[in-house]
């Protein structure tokens, strides 16, 4: 396995991940041609793009540039060297959908993201499915909802384990925002299994495991965590966080007989086990 995205990355760091290269670049043409001119993988997963609607938001160009633009390129290198035998896995968001409503969203709900964030991930899929069209690159495009897991921090366990720790408790939001957690393990799976089991030439799959509001999710964690202050949120909202963005995860586990194994209990515990490690 090769990667290349940001940021420098030790060789005995990116060795210990299972990596046997590792290319620190812009993902575009000219650093897709640098790599090992003998390398025509059996599939690339495409993780490319910002991670924040925030950042969608102050940097709209910068977050098109490395979400739309990085996935055409990926999907151009692939029709000019691959022939129809890599298969391109992009990682998509939850956030296309928008606000659905009191509704768990299937694969084919309409897309309505209320956000820059979700625009620009809309916009990748689009291209993903017009190379796939036109140009026969077999894609799979895995639309993630709230992952979360050891090693993951600028998220929101990572920050309210950092608040605990300093004995805060605030917290943006009502509360009751409602969420579909996803453990990072179970996200990896599902992401291989889309990758290189049989499938047809163009698939989309939610990826999401148990709901749960934050509001009940920050109580469960600050018990994992043994921090016993009272948990107060601020009621602010803005318009690109829907109150509710649930999956219906039918089509993977038929298609792919991909079956999450990680409770959101389990899960937790193993994140707080992570922080203390860490922290």
């Amino acid at each position: 396995m090769f990667g290349l995205g940001h940021g420098p990355w030790g060789e005995a760091e990116w060795r210990n991940w299972g990596l046997s290269g590792w290319m620190e670049a812009e993902i575009s043409l000219n650093a897709l041609d640098n790599m090992p001119s003998a390398l025509v993988p059996q599939c690339i997963f495409h993780c490319g793009g910002s991670s924040t609607v925030s950042y969608s938001y102050s940097s709209p160009l910068q977050d098109f540039e490395r979400t739309t633009i990085s996935t055409a390129s990926v999907l151009e290198w692939v029709r000019l060297h691959a022939n129809g035998s890599c298969r391109v896995v992009m990682v998509s968001s939850a956030a296309v959908y928008g606000d659905q409503g009191d509704i768990d969203a299937t694969e084919n709900a309409t897309r309505s993201p209320i956000s820059p964030y979700g625009f620009q991930k809309v916009a990748a899929e689009s291209v993903c499915d017009c190379y796939s069209r036109f140009f026969s690159v077999p894609v799979s495009i895995v639309r993630l909802f709230s992952v979360y897991g050891e090693g993951l921090k600028k998220q929101l366990l990572w920050d309210a384990l950092n608040k605990f720790k300093r004995g805060e408790s605030q917290f943006f939001g009502t509360g009751n925002e409602l969420r579909d957690w996803i453990e990072v393990a179970d996200a990896a799976r599902l992401l291989a299994l889309a990758g290189l089991l049989p499938q047809s030439a163009y698939e989309i799959y939610n990826g999401g495991n148990e709901k749960a509001t934050t509001r009940d999710l920050l109580t469960r964690l600050a018990h994992a965590y043994g921090y016993d202050g009272k948990i107060v949120f601020t009621n602010e909202t803005h318009s690109g966080n829907p109150h509710r963005l649930t999956a219906n995860n039918v089509h993977a586990r038929r298609l792919l007989n991909w079956n999450p194994a990680v409770s959101l209990q389990c899960g937790l515990e193993r994140y707080v086990d992570w922080f203390q490690s860490v922290g």
